[in-house]
């Protein structure tokens, strides 16, 4: 079972979702969907003990690196957008497997185009679209901005046919007929691991790597309670006879988003390899009060649990299959008394963030999620996660 709310107050700039929810092998309920329809990933980090590391972890080629060094692949490109609607790229790359493509450019003020799971989605400006006759819609960040999308699968999108034509006519006599630079990653439906084939020698496409690195944080970090909700049921169990049911109530709900917030906040931290979480390092208050304990009082009393972690990034042009890969391995070979936190990083000049979710970068914010795997209790039937989604004023 899994809950799920805003944590963010309603005039906040951006949006914090969090789903406190299990490790189920429902591929239709999160995390999995959150993973699975997030389409363009520039980066993942991954926060993870350092003994859980050099335990288990290191055994899945994908964590280790080996898969990034050997198999996984994109390319780079500067060619039109007409190019992905040739004949010979469409049967073989779109209509069969799957294509990912996503061209470079500011998705607030230039015309961006991106394929993903066979539609080709286009956000345009004003002018452009009023060229290109297409039918599409208003963007829901600016009336200046517009998108069309079409299913580049449809059994009735073929050269000859009307809807295939008029794509190709509003290509050739717009803008987007200039070459562009592209972002493309390939890879066969029918096994996700396969590697990357070759792309036409039309495109004169650069293939490149997706990044792998590994770091120690040099000093142990201080961990704080990753179940901030067994604390809050417990204040609402709690016997105080002059507060009544509602109060205790609001006052629990209000422990648990700050938690959360804690949580989420102490994952970003870890990322940035931040010494305010490091064991015994002082920082100058005046540059930094963060504290991980909830009760800074607490922080000079209490006997801190500190663990010695390592980050792994994987950064380039990764697909949600690829993400979904990262994850499950994690998952498989995470220790059962270990934790970690995933967190995945959306293209800012994307123009779709989840699903078919229209994404703007001044306007809409973020489109990034974190996921944070919890260490198995005695009582766990699923392991347990938190989920976080970070998205813009406007999205979701």
């Amino acid at each position: 079972m899994s809950t799920s709310f805003s944590l963010s107050k309603r005039e906040a700039a951006s949006k914090v979702y969090v789903t406190q929810c299990t490790s189920t092998s429902d591929a239709n309920r999160r995390p999995h969907t959150i993973i699975t329809n997030h389409h363009f990933n520039q980066r993942v980090d991954i926060i993870i003990p350092t003994d859980a590391y050099e335990g288990a972890v290191s055994l899945s080629p994908i964590l280790n690196g080996r898969k990034c060094a050997e198999d996984w692949r994109y390319y780079h490109t500067t060619t039109p957008l007409g190019s992905f609607l040739k004949p010979e790229f469409l049967n073989q790359y779109i209509k069969t497997d799957n294509c990912l493509v996503l061209s470079l450019a500011e998705i607030d003020t230039e015309d961006v185009y991106c394929i993903y799971d066979g539609n080709l989605r286009l956000s345009l400006r004003k002018e452009t679209y009023e060229r290109m006759g297409l039918q599409g819609k208003t963007s829901r960040f600016s009336k200046s901005r517009f998108y069309v999308e079409m299913n580049l699968r449809s059994p009735n999108f073929l050269p000859g046919q009307k809807g295939f034509d008029k794509l190709i006519k509003a290509v050739d006599n717009s803008p987007l007929r200039h070459p562009v630079p592209f972002l493309i990653c390939v890879f066969s439906s029918a096994d996700p691991s396969s590697s990357v084939p070759p792309l036409p020698d039309y495109f004169k496409a650069t293939a490149y790597p997706q990044l792998y690195n590994f770091a120690h944080i040099q000093n142990p970090v201080v961990v704080p309670q990753l179940s901030p909700c067994n604390s809050a049921i417990k204040l609402a169990e709690s016997s105080y006879h002059s507060i009544s049911k509602k109060d205790k109530e609001d006052y629990a709900d209000e422990v648990i988003r700050e938690g959360l917030l804690h949580i989420l906040e102490w994952t970003s931290l870890l990322g940035l390899q931040s010494e305010r979480i490091q064991y015994r390092r002082m920082i100058d208050p005046l540059l930094s009060t963060y504290s991980v304990f909830h009760d800074e009082d607490a922080e000079g009393t209490a006997d801190p649990r500190t663990e010695k972690v390592a980050k792994i990034c994987i950064e380039g042009f990764l697909t949600s299959k690829m993400t979904k890969q990262i994850f499950d391995d994690l998952l498989k070979y995470l220790p059962a008394t270990s934790w970690a936190a995933m967190t995945v990083y959306g293209f800012q000049d994307a123009p779709v963030s989840w699903a078919s979710d229209e994404h703007s970068y001044l306007i809409g914010g973020e489109n990034d999620y974190t996921i944070v795997i919890k260490p198995e209790e005695l009582d766990d039937a699923e392991r347990s996660l938190l989920a976080f989604e970070v998205v813009g004023m406007f999205s979701m």
